[in-house]
């Protein structure tokens, strides 16, 4: 059972109560204090003390200084008059109310307080990061200006080079030229031009060849390689071995009759292969989908999600740029499908540790259609790039 401390003093003014009460010999380290508008408490190892206040102080106003021996509060009153007694004459249960009440408003200050500046922290760093990012583009685009400066500079100094040789040529050639004629004149009366063939004499211009076409069917072979006798058997093998594979996930091309070869059917099979679960089924069906049609946007949306899901992020990332590239033009009716693509590609960017580019596209998602799981992930890789930013 702790100690309560009732032999302490005090006294008061117009506007302020002081309130001293002795330590007993406990050190100013171990003492732990918490007062509110209307309630002062104080421990320090087996003693306690508090008071419930007659009329309400100013809290910010107030200071406490602990002594060797004492503790001195200095309260400031809200309102100038001087208190009939320093606590109120009220029951033991209003008491007990009155002082939880307080408590707990005290309490829900502090909380409100801490939300406040945790508030305040998160909405700096994202402003430190949106700041870092700014001067990453500005130094990034400062570099590109002084790159082409330089290029054109030395595309400047090419031709005029080649401006320079070129008239070296022509008068080398031109030099040349005259040497030759002169050489030409020299030789017109030494040397006799004769024709090989009269003018008199017909000659038989032999037809056009025939044309024709010759076909020519190649064996279908699944190896870039030449075929080889000695590597049939190991061939054969591995084939085998990768059928079996693709049974074991749920699909098999070869096994699907010819009228469910169409892209709608196979989109339809990877979407039930997604719900159960089944990432490696999908990634074939939608596969082979692509291989039936290779311009079906919806094909590679679906394929980028089970590569995703597989921890394929490189390829999760080229799928979604295909599927991009193949959504033009951009219009409202494939909005969402590019702001899915444009975020998937993001996620998987910052899973490849490329935080300020992964960074750049779940920002350009959020933009076209809000997304709540984007944006978590956004914040996330923010803070992460700030902690990498921190760390070097």
């Amino acid at each position: 059972m702790p100690i309560v401390i009732k032999n302490y003093e005090w006294k008061q003014t117009d506007s302020s109560i002081t309130i001293i009460v002795p330590l007993r010999g406990v050190h100013s380290s171990k003492v732990d204090i918490f007062y509110s508008k209307r309630y002062i408490k104080a421990n320090y190892e087996q003693f306690f003390f508090e008071v419930l206040l007659l009329e309400s102080i100013d809290v910010k106003q107030s200071s406490c200084t602990i002594t060797s021996k004492e503790m001195v509060f200095e309260l400031t009153k809200t309102e100038k008059l001087l208190w009939r007694t320093l606590e109120p004459d009220i029951s033991k249960k209003e008491r007990m109310d009155l002082k939880l009440k307080l408590i707990e408003e005290e309490h829900e200050k502090i909380q409100s307080k801490d939300k406040e500046i945790e508030t305040k922290k998160s909405e700096l760093k994202r402003l430190a990061v949106s700041e870092q990012m700014k001067i990453e583009t500005q130094m990034k685009s400062t570099i590109e200006n002084v790159k082409k400066k330089e290029q054109i500079q030395a595309l400047g100094d090419l031709k005029i080079w080649q401006n320079d040789l070129n008239k070296k040529t022509d008068k080398i050639l031109r030099r040349k030229k005259k040497k030759f004629e002169k050489y030409l004149a020299k030789r017109t009366g030494e040397v006799e031009v004769t024709n090989a063939h009269s003018e008199d004499e017909d000659f038989e211009v032999p037809p056009p060849r025939h044309t024709q076409v010759v076909e020519i069917d190649f064996t279908p072979r699944n190896f870039p390689t030449p075929m080889r006798e000695s590597k049939s058997e190991e061939e054969n093998e591995w084939l085998k071995k990768q059928a079996e594979a693709r049974r074991s996930v749920g699909f098999v091309s070869e096994d699907i009759r010819p009228e469910e070869k169409n892209p709608q059917f196979l989109l339809k099979k990877g979407d039930e292969f997604m719900k159960s679960g089944n990432y490696l089924g999908a990634i074939s069906a939608y596969s082979f989908g692509i291989k039936i049609s290779d311009k079906f946007v919806d094909l590679y949306i679906g394929r980028s999600r089970a590569h995703y899901a597989q921890g394929n992020y490189q390829k999760t990332a080229l799928d979604c740029s295909t599927a991009l590239e193949l959504m033009v033009p951009k219009v409202d009716a494939n909005l969402r499908e590019r702001a899915e693509c444009i975020g998937r590609r993001g996620m998987a960017l910052c899973k490849l540790k490329m935080l300020s580019k992964g960074i750049d596209e779940l920002e350009a998602s959020l933009k076209l259609i809000p997304n709540e799981e984007y944006k978590e992930f956004l914040q996330n890789a923010e803070r992460e790039w700030m902690n990498n930013s921190d760390s070097d």
